[in-house]
């Protein structure tokens, strides 16, 4: 896949879009890089976040990709957190109805419970969409009734994700595929 954009000098962040990358990539540009060397951080967030993603997988089973914004997804030498969105199948989504891994889910899901559990993790869970075949969504009847919802969730964190906090300006961020 392209490597991550130079970060614009404006933001320290990507150019406003969504960016592919591996797993693999996503540590070699943003923790590995020679630009991070000198990070206090970064090597023990991707540490924690490494250990939260296989948290996550337990209870799903497995997690399709993940979108990462904010400092971590920044030139910022020593981010504070990472901010990211799991992106799980409609059917594993669907199934957890243990109440237990629903209670694990919702802490897991939960920043101050992750930093007390020494995770400085930001992370939301969001559905795909159930429907798999776009081609037929203009065909009445064919997107699955939940997927509305689905869409509207995934599009408003689309738009969290590409703000800045720096005078309103767009950002990009990076997208997972695992």
């Amino acid at each position: 896949m392209p490597p991550l954009p130079p970060f614009v000098p404006d933001t320290q962040c990507p150019p406003p879009g969504r960016y592919p990358m591996t797993w693999d990539e996503l540590e070699s540009s943003l923790v590995l890089a020679a630009a991070f060397q000198g990070s206090s951080t970064r090597p023990a967030l991707w540490t924690e976040l490494t250990i939260h993603r296989a948290m996550v997988e337990c209870i799903y089973g497995s997690v399709r990709r993940i979108w990462l914004a904010g400092s971590f997804v920044s030139g910022k030498l020593d981010p504070s957190d990472v901010d990211l969105a799991y992106l799980i199948d409609a059917d594993a989504y669907g199934a957890i109805t243990e109440q237990e891994d629903i209670a694990h889910l919702a802490n897991l899901s939960d920043r101050e419970w992750c930093v007390k559990h020494g995770m400085r993790i930001d992370a939301y869970l969001l559905s795909l969409p159930a429907t798999v075949d776009f081609k037929s969504l203009g065909l009445a009847g064919a997107m699955a009734p939940e997927d509305t919802e689905v869409f509207q969730a995934l599009g408003l964190y689309d738009e969290i994700w590409q703000r800045c906090r720096v005078n309103g300006l767009r950002r990009g961020y990076v997208e997972v595929s695992l």
